[in-house]
């Protein structure tokens, strides 16, 4: 028998397909997009010709919508996920921006503090008694709780984690540390309460950040990288300075960039001028924040604690991840050997 005339005999005796019927298979459709998809098998148990049958009723709409989706997708949809990577920095600084909007801004209380964990990439650079120069590259965790309140101290916490190169681990494994942040006689404030000042017009932030910096590029890029890692308890202000980012002149789309926690992300990248580029990584699927890295573009001559210079090659990279920002209503327990500074002004 002609296979065509027995598939049609099959179908013949499938009912249509209800409003009920389509709706489910939409949403089978779409969260197949969230999960890996499994393998197919030889036959098909007919109870489920049904449903593979409304399947392919909807797959045309499915697929438009897929389709129309593509511009302004949100994560985890399907246009989203089937989306060209940006074509550009531009792109992708725009893709960040709209990706910040849609954040909350992080507001606490009196007396809670903002908790922030970032993973730092550091050159260390150190003599032995012959006067050599040792080099590592160290892996540090970091923590930092910074108060609401202005005049209430702050405390910043490190530990190194490892270390590639040659300098010895007692150099750079000193166990948890802790630095106190006193409040000073011109109490600093604490960066969200400094940037809750800032507007979040683009052309705004443009104009306040030019008043400080300049019109030059590099000086306004610069000047952006700080506002950025600390706008991650401010989306919206993040937002607007992306698209700041956006209209300047020499950035350049890094496909393939890292950050210090190792995750992949897409980077958006400026040249320093001084054999080094210096990065804003985000997510390849969100689109957010990640963090940033300076990135050598060829050997470069440092300068070494004790005056002498250091030769890094081309490649060598340092940054920071950040991993999480929360609200935590307090300090934690001080270390008894904690340094002690004053809030800067």
């Amino acid at each position: 028998m002609d296979e065509m005339e027995e598939l049609g005999r099959l179908w013949a005796k499938i009912p249509e397909a209800t409003e009920r019927d389509l709706a489910g298979s939409r949403a089978a459709l779409v969260s197949r997009f969230d999960r890996p998809r499994p393998r197919w098998r030889t036959s098909l148990p007919i109870r489920r010709v049904a449903l593979v049958g409304a399947m392919a009723v909807t797959l045309t709409a499915g697929i438009l919508v897929t389709e129309v989706g593509l511009g302004g997708s949100g994560p985890h949809t399907p246009g989203y996920l089937l989306a060209a990577p940006p074509a550009d920095a531009k792109a992708l600084l725009n893709l960040a921006a709209q990706a910040a909007a849609d954040q909350p801004d992080t507001v606490p209380a009196r007396g809670q503090y903002v908790h922030t964990k970032r993973l730092a990439q550091r050159s260390l650079y150190t003599e032995d008694e012959s006067g050599r120069t040792q080099y590592a590259k160290v892996l540090v965790n970091e923590e930092r709780w910074e108060a609401a309140d202005v005049g209430k101290p702050w405390l910043s916490r490190e530990q190194g984690l490892s270390a590639t190169g040659p300098a010895p681990r007692y150099l750079w494994d000193h166990g948890s540390e802790d630095i106190v942040y006193e409040p000073a006689a011109c109490p600093g404030q604490p960066a969200y309460a400094r940037l809750s000042a800032w507007p979040t017009d683009p052309a705004q932030v443009r104009a306040k950040i030019v008043a400080d910096t300049g019109e030059e590029p590099l000086r306004i890029w610069s000047s952006l990288q700080g506002l950025v890692a600390e706008s991650v308890v401010r989306p919206s202000l993040g937002a607007a300075l992306y698209q700041v980012a956006a209209g300047l002149d020499g950035i350049v789309l890094i496909p393939d960039a890292v950050d210090a926690a190792g995750r992949p992300g897409l980077a958006v990248a400026m040249d320093e001028g001084n054999g080094t580029r210096s990065e804003l990584i985000f997510d390849r699927r969100t689109y957010r924040y990640l963090g940033e890295r300076t990135v050598n573009t060829r050997d470069r001559k440092v300068k070494t604690p004790s005056g002498g210079e250091h030769t890094e090659k081309k490649g060598a990279v340092n940054g920071t991840a950040v991993l999480a920002v929360d609200l935590v209503p307090g300090l934690p327990e001080v270390s008894p050997k904690a340094s002690r500074m004053k809030i800067p002004c």
